[in-house]
Parts: C-alpha cells; sequence; structure tokens
C-alpha cells in the first residue's frame, strides 16, 4: 500500500510538471493582443495656432541651452515605463489631491486626456479615480463621448491636479469616464494622456503638456520617447523638458525633421512630417515621390500604410519569399530587406529586418505593418524604438537620434536577443522547456511503468477478478500556429478618424442614465461637429 501512494504521489507530481512545462512553453510563444483605437470626438479646431509652441529659432544662446539638455535629467523629469510585449509602452500618472496614481499610455496621436472614475461599472478590472477623495476636484457638469475602432467610453469633464513626473499641474481639464464597452475593459492601461497639438483635442484645453510647460517655465517645451526594443524589457522612458542622448550612445546627434499641417486642417493637430522617400530593395523605386504625410505616433504599435500604397509597399518587402500578406513560411530573418524613409530636408533613416520582422520559430515570420483607408502613413512604436525621437514643440520639429551621421537601425528586437547574452538567454530557456517536458514525460512512464509492474504483482497474489482494458493516457503536444490564421491588424488611424470628423456623430454607448441634464450631451461650439483619434 505504501508503495502504491508513492508511486501515486509521483504520478500527480510528474502530471503537474508536464503541464507545467507545457504550459509555459506554449506562454512563451504566445504574442499579445492588440487592441486598436481610433477616436472620433463632438468638436473642432478652435483656431490655426497650437498653444504648445514658441516659434524661436535654434541659434546663439538658444542653442547653448538647448546643448545644455544633452545632459542626464533629474529623475522627476522622467517617467517609467512599461513596455508591454512591444504593443503598448504604459506610464504612471497621479490624478488628484492626494495624489492617486493610475496607468496611461502617453499618446502623441491625440490630445485628450482621461481615466475611469469610480461610477464606471463597466470599466473591467482598471484602477478608478475616486473624485470623491480629492480636494480640489471640479465637476464641470459637461459631458464627452470618445468613440473608438474597439469601442467607446463617455463621461464627464473635470477639473484637477495632475501629478507627471514629479510636476503637480494644477487647474487641468480631463475626463472622468463613467462608461465604457466591453472591448475597452482589457486595454492595458487605465487611460489616455494625449500629447498632440491643442487643435486636436474636445476635453483637455490647454492639453496636460502645455500646462505643465506653463506652470514649469524652466522645462523646454518638448519631451522624448526612449522604448525598450526588447518586448517586456525594463527601461523604456518619457523624458519631460528635455532628452537624454546618453541612452543611444556618446556619438548620437538628432535628426531633425519639420512638423507640418495635414493639409484638410488649418490647425496644427498631429506630429506630422513629410516623407520624400521610401524604398525597398530598389532604392531607385521611391514610393513616396514627391512626398507622403506621415504621423509619428507612439500610440500605435506598428507601421501602418495607406491602402492605396499598401500592396506596392507590401510587394516590393516580400518579392520572392513565400508570404501570404504580411504572414511569411520558410524564410530566414536575413532574406527580408532594408527599408528606407526619407524626410525633409535631407534624412535618411532605415530600418534593418530585426528592426520591423517579427519571427515565431520554423521559418514563420510577420512583417509589423497595417494597411489604413486613409492617406497618410503612421509611424508608430516599430519605428520609435529603433530610433529615439524628440517632439520639439519650441521649434515644430520631431527628431530622430542617430549613432553619429548614420542612421542605419538595427537596434529593433522582434526577431530574437539583442545582443549574445539575450541570444544565449533565450536558448537556454528553449532547452530548458524541452528538457522539461522529456524529464517529466519520461517520469510518467516510468511511474506508469512501476504502477502496471505493482499492480500485476497484485493480481498474483489474490483471487481472479475480471479484467479492465487499460486505456492509454495520452496528452496533446502543443498546436503548431498556423499564421496565415492569425487575425491581421487592421487599426484605423488618427488622421483617419479626423478626415470623418465633418460627417459622423458617435452616439453614446449605454442609455442616458449617465447623463446630467436629461442626457444633453455638450456642444461648447454650437452644432459643429469633428472627429479626432488616436491608434493604439
Amino acid at each position: 500500500m505504501t508503495r502504491r501512494c508513492r508511486l501515486h504521489g509521483l504520478a500527480a507530481v510528474s502530471s503537474t510538471l508536464l503541464l507545467w512545462a507545457m504550459a509555459l512553453a506554449v506562454a512563451a510563444d504566445t504574442a499579445p493582443v492588440r487592441i486598436s483605437l481610433a477616436r472620433h470626438v463632438t468638436s473642432s479646431p478652435r483656431d490655426a495656432t497650437p498653444r504648445l509652441v514658441r516659434y524661436e529659432p535654434v541659434a546663439g544662446a538658444d542653442a547653448d541651452a538647448f546643448r545644455q539638455r544633452r545632459m542626464l535629467l533629474p529623475r522627476n523629469e522622467t517617467v517609467a515605463l512599461k513596455n508591454y510585449g512591444n504593443v503598448q509602452y504604459v506610464g504612471r500618472v497621479a490624478f488628484g489631491n492626494p495624489p492617486q496614481p493610475l496607468t496611461v499610455v502617453f499618446d502623441t496621436g491625440s490630445s485628450d486626456t482621461w481615466v475611469p472614475g469610480t461610477t464606471c461599472d463597466s470599466c473591467g478590472a482598471h484602477v478608478l479615480f475616486n473624485a470623491a477623495s480629492s480636494t480640489t476636484f471640479l465637476d464641470t457638469q459637461e459631458r464627452f463621448i470618445d468613440a473608438y475602432g474597439s469601442g467607446s467610453v463617455a463621461g464627464s469633464v473635470a477639473v484637477d491636479t495632475i501629478t507627471l513626473g514629479g510636476f503637480r499641474v494644477e487647474n487641468v481639464k480631463f475626463g472622468v469616464v463613467d462608461d465604457e464597452t466591453e472591448k475597452l475593459q482589457s486595454f492595458l492601461a487605465d487611460g489616455i494622456l494625449g500629447l498632440a497639438f491643442e487643435g486636436l483635442a474636445q476635453i483637455s484645453r490647454p492639453t496636460v503638456f502645455s500646462a505643465l510647460a506653463a506652470q514649469q517655465p524652466a522645462l523646454g517645451n518638448m519631451f522624448a520617447f526612449y522604448l525598450t526594443p526588447e518586448a517586456y524589457r525594463a527601461g523604456s522612458e518619457l523624458h519631460l523638458g528635455g532628452f537624454d542622448l546618453s541612452v543611444v550612445g556618446p556619438n548620437a546627434s538628432f535628426h531633425f525633421t519639420p512638423v507640418v499641417k495635414l493639409p484638410e486642417f488649418d490647425a496644427y493637430m498631429y506630429w506630422t512630417v513629410r516623407l520624400n522617400h521610401f524604398s525597398a530593395r530598389n532604392a531607385s523605386v521611391n514610393l513616396c515621390a514627391p512626398f507622403c504625410y506621415a504621423i509619428v505616433d507612439t500610440g500605435t504599435s506598428l507601421i501602418s500604410v495607406p491602402q492605396s500604397q499598401y500592396a506596392a509597399v507590401l510587394a516590393s518587402i516580400t518579392r520572392g519569399l513565400n508570404c501570404r500578406n504580411i504572414d511569411c513560411d520558410g524564410v530566414r530573418l536575413e532574406d527580408f530587406p532594408v527599408l528606407r524613409f526619407g524626410m525633409e530636408p535631407d534624412n535618411m533613416f532605415e530600418l534593418q529586418p530585426r528592426d520591423y520582422i517579427e519571427c515565431f520559430g520554423w521559418g514563420q515570420c510577420r512583417l509589423q505593418l497595417q494597411a489604413t483607408s486613409d492617406a497618410w502613413w503612421i509611424l508608430g512604436d516599430v519605428f520609435i524604438k529603433t530610433y529615439y525621437t524628440l517632439f520639439d514643440a519650441e521649434n515644430m520639429r520631431v527628431g530622430f537620434a542617430c549613432d553619429g551621421d548614420a542612421c542605419t537601425g538595427g537596434r529593433g528586437n522582434v526577431y530574437g536577443g539583442a545582443d549574445d547574452n539575450d541570444a544565449w538567454f533565450d536558448a537556454l530557456r528553449r532547452a530548458f522547456l524541452v528538457g522539461s517536458v522529456v524529464a517529466a514525460a519520461s517520469m510518467f512512464l516510468f511511474v506508469f511503468y512501476m504502477n502496471q509492474q505493482d499492480e500485476d504483482d497484485d493480481s498474483s497474489s489474490s483471487a481472479p477478478r475480471a479484467s479492465t482494458p487499460k486505456t492509454p493516457l495520452l496528452y496533446a503536444g502543443p498546436t503548431v500556429v498556423d499564421l496565415s490564421q492569425r487575425p491581421v491588424v487592421t487599426a484605423s488611424t488618427s488622421y483617419e478618424e479626423a478626415q470623418r470628423s465633418f460627417r459622423t456623430t458617435p452616439q453614446e454607448p449605454t442609455a442616458q442614465s449617465h447623463q446630467p441634464n436629461g442626457g444633453r450631451r455638450n456642444s461648447r461650439r454650437g452644432n459643429s461637429q469633428s472627429t479626432t483619434g488616436v491608434a493604439l
């Protein structure tokens, strides 16, 4: 009896170990789910002057001050960001007084800021802002609604204090959500903090960063994003009021391109730049001649290509490879070409295959591109994590940091380790997983065999009994995923929604029970309607 109990105990342990190893193996190769958002709001641009901007040339004393910002930033000018699988980069911001910490996506593709409130019964597991606990909270009695491609949120406009990177920003307008649809409940962050221009804002006028720059004149009117290319690796940062080129290297320098207006609008709304060149494989075939518009957007994971150009771009990258849309089979990383992005006035930025290709093993890879029905590109986190990016509102330009004069990329890590140590660790992890499965299976078979022997011994020393046919224990091995069956991300773009701004007005996601004054929607500009957006 004791021997049998021990065998059953070993069987339980081996089964647990086997299931754990299999689950770990599957989890190690599971990609996070991307949620696309494309926001609609019911407001129109107020004027053509971005309040975020002071037009000052970088010359003389200003140039000296600009160069001084190369120095390391003090801790209270840096906001740590958490990298969730290269899909979203999330940081902490505190709302109210005393401060209540919540997580947000810092989004350069939108201008409004909102967080869920305690009156929201449909906000999932998100941390909720308790307005009643803040001594400085003011309810404006205004309503807002933001509708996205993946759902919508609605709530009230509030005024309160926001603590960002150690700075208190007082009397800031932001949204307190009391209703959100199901898909947004799985959004990784609690809310969104918009970093685009005020012309795009419905709620936050002035924007949070504009208010910060006004209340903290010692800060430069700029911010920078350093995004780690390794999924879930610590070290991503938002730099407020300056930049830190040491994250790139001792010879790093910025290569600037001017911010321009989209032709549909007479106001600065997005961090829009002009691409005057795009090519792959054959550098003489320029798919952005004479130029394309592109938005630099931290809230978008991938690179978005207009539908009108998508087929040509895809063909130029995958020519000669076994690919269906963005999914490729039987390929190696070195089979893919270098992508070249030209920007005004005379910049050329390259993405190496490791910057824009995600591989899953067994020769299966996926391009980190997506199509959009609009006419503009989005340079999302795939591009920004390759080039440390400065959003310079003082001089209306975007800077991409390169190691000296060479902007050759190669920093991305969607394929494998960033260095030999990471590659060694990845190989060790896989070897450990395989070893765990083999060891668990061997132990299980040994216990099964010994149990059979034990039962045979018992049967020989006892009275004859009816035998029951034994059924072998089977377990399902990990399924090899067919990449062609994975959903292709087709996120709507911020500017795509902005173009539709004067044609549609979204409806509240639920009944009007949350709305004050009989459900009347606030409209500060009469019947004017517009749509702004984010693509996360």
